[in-house]
């Protein structure tokens, strides 16, 4: 539940996960060493339903707090590391730490004699970690699939203080449960005046996922699609087929090498901008889409007017590397856009996968990818270790950065578009031709099509200082990171 906690702000990196299992593991760590400390010293059952009533007060706010908090660690600024791990140490340590005192303490409790207590202490921990089993697969398969975060973890720590007051029923300690009932009636008050009252100004849909927070919004006439804390698609809603991101201008041009092609897969879907485009121009294309979450799937046919299948348009929900390694059919053109500015499914971006790509490829085929990044500089090294990984599986390479024109210099951070073919080497003013003819031929109806052909960059690129992506190495965190 904490990865869906801290993903709207940082992601699911590796840092993020490195980050909350890190944290969560020394402070259960410290919470052992302290309830042993503690249950030694004051044996109590009173005590122990007041740790479990604890653990649960410091629970049931995090969901109403953390947006402040999380919104004060981005505006400081500590870094791709250093950002989740302040996030995660100041939302999670204490409460796990409280959590991780009640195990040792239980241990303390239930132990009649020295000569039992491994049986108990074994007992004990084994239902920890079954609950711990339990819990996980609850909230992976279903909770997190059915409910809110918030009401997850509320419930949770509901739970936990409703634990601690029958335990304080049980043994008639009316005092102690009386006042916990107080102080569990104003934390539920306090936190319920924070509420957010429903969705942000301009948002018209938010759903938790088990992949993404999803978020759909309206700002001045546009559209917006965003995945966590990501912008993903954007729909002119006075003129639908007007171009919002200029890139997804740029996922045409393969169709400059491949003008008679048949058959195009896309890998991504976000809101569906490019799908669309491609199955309204182009009357014999058949394109099929593979989309990881069927909740984006579902949301970019409510509101961003993807169309229904037929028989030229398929979306199936499923990995895109499953899908494609499965997949009988072969494509004339493969395209893309699974990457985000710093989120990259880094089995999509390996040797292997473009070498899988390229078998269910038809001769002459295309395989095109958005990648964010800059072209050199201290930003570039993702791209740079992607454009290497191409060119290890296909024996022509193009590089296109989107709107060249308008950027300052090479350096700058911006969408690239890679096309990976086995079709000889085309120059720019060639391939410019190849672009026109295709325009007139399809025809190709958007207006930058041509012009984002003339984005053509034939500057050599360096690679020596960045490695070849593969299953077993590919550093894509470290790499969008290096400064």
């Amino acid at each position: 539940m904490a990865s869906r906690v801290i993903a709207p702000y940082f992601g699911n990196s590796v840092y993020v996960w490195g980050s909350l299992i890190g944290v969560f593991l020394a402070a259960l760590s410290a919470g052992y060493y302290l309830g042993g400390v503690i249950a030694d010293r004051a044996p109590s059952g009173a005590l122990f339903a007041g740790i479990v009533f604890l653990a649960g007060a410091l629970v049931f706010p995090i969901p109403f707090f953390a947006p402040v908090v999380l919104d004060a660690i981005v505006l400081a600024d500590y870094g791709p590391r250093g950002g989740p791990l302040v996030a995660t140490i100041s939302l999670f340590f204490l409460p796990s730490l409280v959590m991780g005192m009640v195990s040792p303490f239980a241990v303390r409790l239930r132990a009649r004699t020295v000569s039992t207590i491994g049986n108990v202490a074994g007992v004990l921990y084994a239902l920890s970690t079954l609950g711990s089993i339990v819990g996980t697969l609850l909230a992976a398969f279903v909770l997190i699939a059915s409910f809110g975060v918030r009401s997850i973890i509320q419930l949770l720590g509901g739970l936990m203080m409703l634990m601690a007051l029958v335990g304080w029923l049980a043994s008639r300690r009316l005092r102690a449960a009386a006042g916990a009932a107080v102080v569990a009636v104003l934390l539920v008050a306090g936190t319920a005046r924070v509420t957010p009252a429903g969705l942000a100004a301009g948002a018209i849909f938010q759903q938790d996922t088990v992949y993404h927070r999803i978020s759909v919004s309206d700002e001045s006439g546009i559209r917006y699609l965003r995945l966590d804390n990501y912008w993903q698609s954007g729909m002119d809603l006075a003129d639908p087929r007007r171009t919002v991101f200029p890139y997804s201008d740029y996922m045409h041009l393969p169709l400059a090498l491949r003008p008679d092609a048949t058959r195009v897969l896309l890998v991504g879907l976000g809101g569906g901008t490019v799908p669309k485009r491609f199955h309204e121009d182009y009357g014999r294309l058949r394109v099929e889409v593979v989309e990881l979450d069927p909740a984006v799937v579902a949301t970019a046919r409510q509101y961003f007017a993807v169309p229904a299948e037929d028989a030229r348009m398929r979306i199936v929900a499923e990995d895109g590397r499953l899908f494609i390694s499965r997949s009988p059919e072969r494509y004339d053109v493969v395209l893309l856009d699974a990457f985000l500015i710093d989120t990259i499914p880094f089995h999509l971006a390996t040797r292997e996968f473009f070498e899988t790509v390229k078998s269910r490829l038809r001769p002459s085929g295309v395989l095109a990818s958005n990648v964010i990044g800059a072209l050199a500089g201290p930003r570039s090294a993702f791209f740079r270790a992607v454009y290497k990984t191409f060119a290890a599986v296909f024996r022509t390479v193009y590089v296109f950065p989107v709107d060249w024109a308008r950027y300052d210099g090479p350096e700058s951070v911006r969408n690239i578009i890679i096309i990976g073919t086995d079709q000889p080497a085309l120059t720019p003013e060639q391939f410019a031709q190849a672009a026109a003819s295709a325009a007139a031929s399809l025809p190709v109806t958007l207006d930058g099509f041509v012009r984002a052909a003339a984005d053509f960059y034939a500057r050599p690129i360096s690679t020596s200082d960045v490695p070849v992506l593969t299953d077993d190495f590919a550093p894509v965190e470290l790499l969008i990171q290096q400064r």
